[in-house]
């Protein structure tokens, strides 16, 4: 297919869906009211965090707003996340246009201050070589201490004792000259802290606390909520009363401690709005528009790929990320191999992508024959195909059920192989071969307790046993997954029946 393009994961220039409306209202709150606050912008992976927060950026006064986009992901490793986020902010300061001579001097003063606060806290960094292209780096909070009490020694009577307390002095006296620079506000766009680490994204979100009495400021924060209950979790859950070990009491009584942590962090918090299924169409045509996509392969993705599209969306909720993910997988597979039927490629990424479906999927990576055999029964009518295939194995779900007697399914059925398919589909997804030899080991185990079931003959046993060798085998290479640990409860139980 000539001129085929993929959907990049990048901020959308011309988002869909409300998007444009929701970014102007910020941009008023921002542009009007004192600017001394947080907004949380709250969503999950990949619903479209970024592409909001660059849509805000967007509808902002250049001339009075200086935004500035902070990557947490990019410097979580940093043993002082003050020092990026700080020389960011001066950065974009410096590069600030403005036609004023006396404007311009003021902000060169500003950003030569900020200069020296920037160099003082990174004199307490020190790094040491260890192994081989390993480098620790450490921060000595002391060093950085004096190193900022030396910037006004003749004006101190009593030198501060927190490297925070003196951080804010100089960057209060610093930045309470901005508006005689011209600049109404600071904005910071803080991103990707759903990458960190929990006690990383803790440390960023600590770091903007510093600003938060300075005047002049506000961040505009993209999480997940989880990542919050995950990173309170992490650095206070021991301290807030000692959790129960019971799951689930554990991860209530952190979601609560975390949402009373984010209400004193964000003083405006947003919750994105969640993409129905019925706004497929509409996210559709504005990615299309955004990778430049048409001809051959418009047409192609609106009649054949979109029907498979609209079942990636579980629960009736739609993922941005994961459709363009479902997309760029089934593009990548045409293109690589041509000769394979299309309507097969998206039937088996379904069953990849829909993670409440992993029990058929499972299925297929365990013994793809015996699977496709199981499918044609199931399309007859006979409903306990799948279940005389894997002893044990759950009833499947309604929706499971539709799309695997569907028309959407038949061409899958007809296969004599799934291999090409498979090889084709994990090269894609990027998983590795080792999840499939652990997968096919596993089959062989349930096939081999299912015959010894039958038939108690010590030929039968000598099966079950080099079945699990062959699985101990591909076990070695990686750990099990959950959905492999639950498969082997279940073998557990048959043998024991």
């Amino acid at each position: 297919m000539a001129g085929t393009k993929l959907l990049l994961d990048a901020p959308t220039k011309n988002p869909a869906l409300g998007y444009r409306e929701i970014a102007a209202a910020f941009a008023e709150v921002i542009t009007q009211s004192e600017p001394n606050f947080a907004i949380g912008i709250f969503g999950g992976w990949g619903s479209g965090k970024t592409t909001l927060m660059t849509a805000i950026k967007a509808a902002l006064p250049k001339d009075k707003i200086v935004a500035v986009n902070f990557n947490a992901w990019r410097f979580e490793r940093e043993p002082q996340l003050l020092i990026p986020l700080l020389d960011t902010i001066r950065a974009e300061l410096a590069n600030h246009p403005t036609r004023s001579s006396v404007r311009r001097s003021k902000l060169r003063d500003i950003t030569e201050r900020l200069g020296k606060v920037v160099r003082a806290l990174a004199t307490g960094l020190s790094g040491s070589v260890g192994l081989p292209g390993a480098v620790t780096v450490n921060y000595d909070t002391g060093q950085a201490l004096a190193a900022l009490s030396e910037l006004h020694a003749d004006q101190a009577s009593v030198q501060p004792e927190s490297l925070y307390v003196a951080a804010f002095s100089e960057l209060q006296d610093a930045f309470k000259h901005l508006a005689d620079a011209g600049i109404n506000g600071v904005v910071v766009f803080v991103d990707d802290l759903d990458r960190c680490l929990p006690s990383h994204a803790l440390d960023v979100m600590e770091s903007m606390k510093l600003f938060f009495d300075l005047t002049g400021f506000i961040f505009v924060v993209g999480l997940d909520e989880d990542v919050i209950d995950r990173a309170v979790s992490a650095k206070f859950g021991d301290e807030a009363g000692g959790y129960p070990a019971d799951g689930e009491q554990t991860s209530a009584a952190t979601s609560s401690l975390g949402r009373e942590y984010a209400k004193k962090i964000f003083q405006v918090p947003y919750s994105l709005p969640v993409i129905l299924p019925q706004e497929l169409t509409e996210l559709l045509n504005s990615m299309y528009r955004e990778a430049g996509i048409e001809g051959e392969q418009l047409a192609d993705l609106h009649h054949r790929v979109g029907p498979y599209v609209n079942l990636v969306a579980v629960k009736r909720r739609v993922n941005p990320r994961e459709v363009k993910r479902f997309i760029n997988s089934y593009t990548l597979q045409t293109l690589i191999r041509p000769e394979l039927n299309r309507d097969v490629i998206l039937a088996l990424q379904v069953l990849a992508f829909r993670r409440d479906w992993e029990e058929a999927y499972n299925a297929i990576d365990a013994d793809s024959e015996l699977f496709l055999g199981a499918l044609r029964n199931f399309r007859t009518g006979y409903r306990a195909a799948f279940e005389d295939m894997v002893p044990g194995l759950r009833a499947f779900p309604a929706d499971l059920v539709s799309f695997l007697t569907s028309r959407q399914a038949e061409g899958l059925a007809a296969q004599s192989s799934l291999d090409a398919y498979l090889s084709s589909l994990r090269s894609t997804s990027g998983s590795g071969t080792w999840l499939f030899d652990l997968f096919h080991a596993l089959g062989k185990v349930e096939r081999a307790v299912a015959s010894a079931k039958d038939s108690l003959s010590q030929t039968s046993v000598t099966a079950v046993v080099e079945a699990l060798d062959d699985y101990r085998s591909a076990t070695e290479i990686k750990a099990p997954t959950a959905a492999i640990r639950d498969k082997i409860k279940e073998i557990t139980f048959q043998l024991s029946e």
